[in-house]
């Protein structure tokens, strides 16, 4: 049986009593620019403002006490997303965000009027107890993603359609890899690249890359576990670790890259690929993988000495660390070029000018063909 949620709004919600309890003076506020002001309002009253709009919007609704918290999570990550696309000026990647949540939130049963109205509940909130023109800056980031997912054309398209000739050797790996039949997905590949029907380049571009964008967009719809992807993201990264005496020789080559991902990144398995195809094309790459501290990653660069750095961020969040990162090292080590990519630039496609990277690589050869044009110019 579900619990009713009871609401108390009597003092929770007083303009004053906001900014107080958070330490936000109204004339701190003043002294900020919109922006500024927007981010630390978003970001350091992120509690109260996710709890007002899951009160307000469950007020007529029966949910638990736990559901009700599970919602406030998910709610405090909403605003996280929004502060995170303000800050690097991207509306195309919250947009791109609450697309992606609605597509979810439609495979849980959902319809889209919850989001709008959990979003609109947003907008009142800061509208009602903010200044206008920091409240305008979240009004129209919001109303634009807004507008996304009612122009969202909902489409089945599968991401194998992009796989050319290698539609079939796609279809029967991704069968294999959601039936958990490791073995025949270790075959299946390993006999192709063997008879020589794929490179591991066309492996990697156009089997791997679409395949796993299809586990996603499976699982997004909820017609495959969290388990199931995870299984297809390791089975992968096997296959690729059986292949490495294939693309790691002992050939000396001129030119370095280093590979890493932004913070705590759980899907590595893009960077490394790139790496991998980096290797393939006469690069001696260094694939550091995630979580390595700033001061690792320079040190690193001034030990190996690459001409590339690649940084990989899959989600808008990672950007400001980007930025970070970007920043730091071209004090430090002022002479290495550093590429981008990840979906957030790939939906943003000017997103790199923003954060100082020297380019931007759509997918694995285009980073490749972006480093060489980069390092030729310095010569």
């Amino acid at each position: 049986m579900f619990d009713i949620v009871t609401v108390n709004y009597q003092t929770m919600f007083q303009k004053r009593k906001v900014i107080n309890k958070n330490g936000i003076r109204e004339g701190d506020l003043r002294k900020m620019t919109s922006k500024e002001s927007a981010l630390r309002i978003l970001r350091e009253n992120q509690d109260l403002i996710a709890e007002h709009i899951v009160n307000q919007q469950l007020m007529c609704l029966n949910f638990s006490e736990t559901r009700r918290q599970v919602s406030i999570r998910d709610a405090k990550e909403n605003i996280k997303q929004l502060a995170d696309a303000i800050e690097i000026k991207s509306q195309i990647t919250f947009n791109g965000y609450i697309v992606w949540l609605n597509e979810v939130l439609k495979g849980y049963g959902f319809d889209q009027t919850l989001l709008i109205d959990h979003l609109t509940l947003l907008v009142d909130y800061v509208g009602e107890y903010y200044d206008e023109d920091v409240s305008e800056m979240i009004r129209t980031f919001v109303y634009a993603a807004i507008e996304a997912v009612n122009a969202e054309v909902e489409a089945e398209q599968s991401f194998l359609e992009n796989c050319g000739e290698y539609q079939d050797y796609a279809q029967t790996y991704l069968l294999a890899l959601v039936e958990a039949r490791r073995n025949d997905a270790i075959e299946i590949i390993l006999s192709a690249v063997n008879k020589g029907d794929v490179s591991i380049e066309d492996l990697y571009i156009k089997i791997f890359t679409n395949v796993l964008y299809e586990i996603g967009r499976l699982w997004q719809s909820r017609r495959i576990n969290v388990g199931q992807e995870h299984f297809a993201t390791v089975v992968t990264q096997y296959i690729m670790s059986m292949l490495y005496e294939k693309i790691f020789t002992n050939e000396i080559k001129t030119v370095k890259v280093m590979g890493v991902c932004v913070g705590d990144e759980l899907h590595e398995i893009g960077i490394r690929m790139v790496c991998d195809i980096f290797e393939l094309n006469n690069w001696d790459s260094y694939y550091l993988g995630a979580n390595v501290p700033l001061e690792s990653i320079i040190g690193e660069l001034e030990r190996i000495k690459p001409q590339v750095l690649a940084l990989s961020a899959t989600t808008a969040h990672r950007v400001p660390q980007c930025i970070e990162i970007i920043k730091a090292i071209k004090a430090q080590t002022p002479g290495i070029k550093i590429i981008v990519g990840g979906r957030p630039f790939n939906m943003d496609t000017d997103l790199w000018v923003k954060i100082g990277a020297d380019g931007h690589g759509f997918d694995a050869l285009g980073a490749v063909k972006l480093a060489q044009r980069l390092v030729n110019e310095n010569v």
